[in-house]
């Protein structure tokens, strides 16, 4: 089955820059990788607002959000997006789902409990003066078709802060998801220092999902065949998992 992984954090945390590196490693592993994020929701919301009661023109081609309901409207927009593919994803691939929000335990109240149950999470925690440098930096010089303009408004009236360094509080407690599935880093670094974080998760993302998908086949090709039986399914993989598990554990 395809597996979904949140990458989240501030605007100018780095996700964008995360999800690149993170796609070319998936690809490396023999995964398929995909990826979404509400930037182009939020847009499409932003240029049929004609009469301007929820976005309003910010600079260098961008926009502020004035209506903060719309944040919440896009992420449902997001789910569906996301389900649609999943409907014929293959069964070796990771979906990125990247999104910015303030309060995370808001935001996945947006999402059905059967969306989040079977994802990961990672969250890229910077200084806001980081966030605001690196945006500046990329607008400047830009290389990409995400390097999009956040303004100093959105900021001091949204992004002044967020709780993302609880979302494996907030997710355990209320979607009883493991903290294992869960990596919280300090991203003010640069790429190839997060990298040594990011690179033994992702490694765990894919141990932990082959096992599943094996699990899953050989209870589909042997209707007999119980569940509890696949312990043992692969131990050396299980181990490999195992010993990747304890690098990541938050």
């Amino acid at each position: 089955m395809a597996v979904k992984l949140f990458v989240l954090g501030l605007p100018g945390s780095g996700k964008s820059t995360v999800v690149r590196y993170t796609m070319m490693h998936i690809r490396d592993k023999g995964w398929e990788t995909n990826h979404f994020n509400d930037y182009g929701i939020l847009q499409d919301m932003f240029l049929a607002d004609r009469e301007q009661k929820q976005f309003k023109p910010a600079d260098h081609g961008g926009f502020d959000i004035i209506d903060l309901s719309a944040f919440d409207v896009a992420l449902k927009s997001l789910e569906q997006q996301v389900n649609e593919h999943i409907s014929t994803a293959k069964s070796q691939e990771i979906i990125l789902i990247e999104f910015s929000r303030n309060d995370y335990q808001r935001a996945f109240q947006q999402f059905s409990i059967e969306f989040l149950h079977d994802a990961y999470f990672l969250y890229l925690d910077a200084e806001i003066n980081t966030c605001k440098q690196r945006i500046s930096n990329r607008i400047a010089n830009p290389i990409y078709d995400d390097d999009h303009y956040v303004s100093d408004y959105i900021f001091e009236k949204y992004y002044h802060g967020d709780n993302g360094q609880c979302l494996s509080n907030i997710l355990e407690r209320d979607y009883m998801l493991d903290k294992q599935r869960v990596l919280v880093i300090d991203n003010d670094c640069s790429l190839e220092d997060a990298s040594e974080r990011i690179v033994p998760f992702i490694d765990y993302i894919i141990g932990s999902s082959s096992i599943t998908n094996e699990v899953v086949n050989t209870s589909v090709n042997n209707p007999g065949h119980s569940m509890s039986d696949d312990t043992s399914v692969s131990p050396k993989v299980l181990d490999e998992n195992t010993s990747n598990l304890e690098l990541v554990q938050i």
